[in-house]
């Protein structure tokens, strides 16, 4: 449900992991056994071009938490200032918004 939802995913598949995949990252995120960066990994399969629309979540069957999820993962790659698989480097929301908000 969430995949069809999302509107990033259904123009960029290509670019964007899209909500259930940056949901599995997260769920590994504060796993002390995996030694994987998840953050590194949620940068490269596209986690700054989440617009935060929140459609994902509104229609979640499981009504998991992905808007704070994708904040997170976000603020956390733009801090190490990350990229994506095609270089373009992660920017947080404070700083996306700049002068418009």
């Amino acid at each position: 449900m969430c995949l069809a939802g999302c509107s990033v995913y259904t123009r960029h598949p290509d670019l964007f992991l899209g909500p259930t995949g940056f949901v599995k990252l997260g769920n590994m995120l504060y796993n002390s056994i995996d030694i994987v960066d998840r953050v590194k990994a949620s940068a490269l399969f596209g986690v700054h071009y989440c617009d935060l629309c929140g459609t994902c979540q509104e229609v979640c069957p499981q009504h998991i938490k992905i808007v704070p999820l994708m904040r997170l993962l976000k603020d956390k790659s733009s801090a190490r200032n990350l990229s994506d698989r095609y270089g373009i480097t992660s920017k947080s929301l404070r700083e996306s918004t700049e002068g418009f908000i």
